[in-house]
């Protein structure tokens, strides 16, 4: 998983490079906030998707005969063809009308527009109907096809951008059209590898299991309600950016969402790993287990991430001007600050995935759908009161960060008797003495140092100061000595 997303990570980046040397940022800019008109949409599928994940995965923990796992298979394929002809519904017709009376595109590319947003929409359908069998790979722990076909992903996005470069139509259109096709690749993918080494799980044909369908419905009704809070949020902040600041900032947000996401694949990975052994452990109500490894993930997640991000905040400036050459207005200080936001993020995910495991999760949602929509307020607020860009952006470090992480807490605990101070004293003091430590070390060297020295020196320091403070700082005594252990398995000679 990490030798994919190390491939995944630098090809994304330089895919990303060459994208805004084949559009323009005008035409990337439209590209984005066309496309998001239909992640509007897109709570619907993240919602289906962590319940289908959840319930698949909670059946295998109790070893459920292969009668009841067909059924929740065939159940959940159902309701995603179902959900997947309600959103191509909504999206010709809410969708449209939301293309053609709220987003600000030049009249003469209006026409690509809608085009683009044919295709995005098609895309969108398609990894809806993805969803199903992804999780069936993830619930048996199969990491090593879900690396493969990321690989995949990235090769083909490379090589239709390399083949848009040679391209002298509308490129706009055609990036589109091709990445409907990746979609489309990717999916079949998925559907033969699924048939061919998980038997158990055929569709049967369109079914309506009154229990499972309607467990998993209910599920993700709750969990839409967070989902669609968190899809609106991002949409709305970023047609906020359209309407006050204009297309040029779009483009730097997108931006910046793909660098959080490049580095951020590393954290997934992770989450993917560890996400069905807790929910496992919950269907087996070994909760002392599924608290300590809770406490495990926080840690490693933070020390993952940590020790790409660190280097990236310090060196933004230089890397963005490496990777795009053309910096759009506010594209460094977007990065840094959604960088700051998701080293919060990439600690308390667990929190996330253990009240899903519970399956009570609805104070929980309504909890997180109102730090998302205060995010939205806020930024409408600002924004109203002609504050910079860049404040604008940085008040989702409290609002979808540190507010998140404190509704995280409270539920776990009150679903599940997670001790809210041994965290705490376990997990975010040493966490917090690590950023106040190495902070100023990072700052002193990048007043010494300028472009490739400093991104170097900032490197190397990370990933051995990062590196020993997980180690003797962030992990207890077994960890450490179970860590250690391994180390010199793999290094002794037989």
């Amino acid at each position: 998983m990490y030798i994919r997303t190390i491939i995944v990570l630098f090809v994304s980046l330089y895919t990303s490079r060459l994208i805004l040397k084949a559009l323009g940022a005008e035409d990337l800019g439209i590209h984005n906030v066309v496309g998001g008109v239909v992640v509007l949409m897109s709570f619907f599928k993240s919602s289906l998707a962590k319940a289908t994940s959840r319930f698949i995965t909670y059946e295998l923990g109790l070893n459920s005969d292969e009668k009841t796992i067909k059924k929740v298979f065939s159940a959940s394929v159902t309701i995603h063809i179902m959900i997947m002809l309600l959103l191509l519904l909504l999206g010709e017709t809410a969708g449209i009308w939301i293309l053609n009376h709220w987003i600000s595109v030049p009249e003469a590319r209006q026409d690509a527009a809608f085009w683009v947003f044919q295709f995005s929409l098609a895309t969108f359908c398609i990894n809806v109907l993805l969803v199903p069998f992804n999780a069936v790979i993830i619930a048996h722990e199969n990491m090593k096809v879900y690396a493969y076909m990321a690989i995949l992903e990235v090769l083909l996005q490379l090589g239709l951008v390399l083949f848009l470069l040679r391209y002298e139509g509308d490129r706009l259109i055609l990036y589109g059209a091709l990445l409907s096709v990746v979609a489309l690749v990717s999916f079949l993918c998925y559907w033969f590898y699924v048939r061919l080494k998980y038997p158990i799980y055929r569709f049967m044909g369109l079914t309506w299991d009154s229990d499972y369908s309607k467990r998993i419905l209910v599920f993700s009704g709750w969990t839409m309600l967070g989902a669609s809070a968190d899809v609106a949020t991002q949409q709305g902040v970023s047609l906020l950016f359209n309407n006050f600041v204009g297309l040029v900032a779009n483009a730097s947000l997108g931006f910046a969402n793909q660098v959080n996401n490049a580095v951020g694949r590393f954290v997934r990975n992770f989450a993917t790993s560890f996400n069905p052994q807790i929910i496992k452990l919950c269907a087996q109500k070994e909760y002392a287990l599924m608290h300590l490894l809770m406490k495990r993930a926080s840690k490693f997640s933070f020390a993952l991430f940590y020790v790409m991000a660190l280097p990236l905040i310090f060196n933004t400036d230089f890397v963005m001007d490496l990777w795009l050459g053309d910096v759009p207005q506010y594209a460094v200080q977007f990065c840094q600050l959604i960088l700051m936001c998701s080293i919060i993020d990439a600690t308390t995910s667990v929190l996330n995935t253990t009240m899903t495991a519970t399956g009570r999760i609805r104070g929980y949602q309504i909890g997180i759908s109102i730090s998302f929509l205060l995010d939205l307020v806020c930024a409408f607020v600002l924004f109203s009161l002609h504050i910079n860009a860049v404040l604008v952006f940085a008040s989702r470090i409290v609002t979808r960060g540190i507010i998140n992480m404190f509704i995280g807490l409270y539920f776990v605990r009150k679903e599940t008797g997670f001790s809210v101070r041994k965290y705490v004293k376990e997990v975010l003091l040493p966490i917090s003495l690590v950023i106040l430590t190495s902070v100023p070390i990072m700052i002193v060297i990048c007043r010494l140092l300028q472009g490739w020295a400093c991104l170097l020196v900032s490197t190397v320091f990370s990933m051995a100061f990062v590196g020993s403070m997980t180690l003797f700082v962030i992990m207890n005594h077994a960890e450490r000595q179970s860590v250690l252990q391994m180390v010199k398995n793999k290094l002794s000679i037989k």
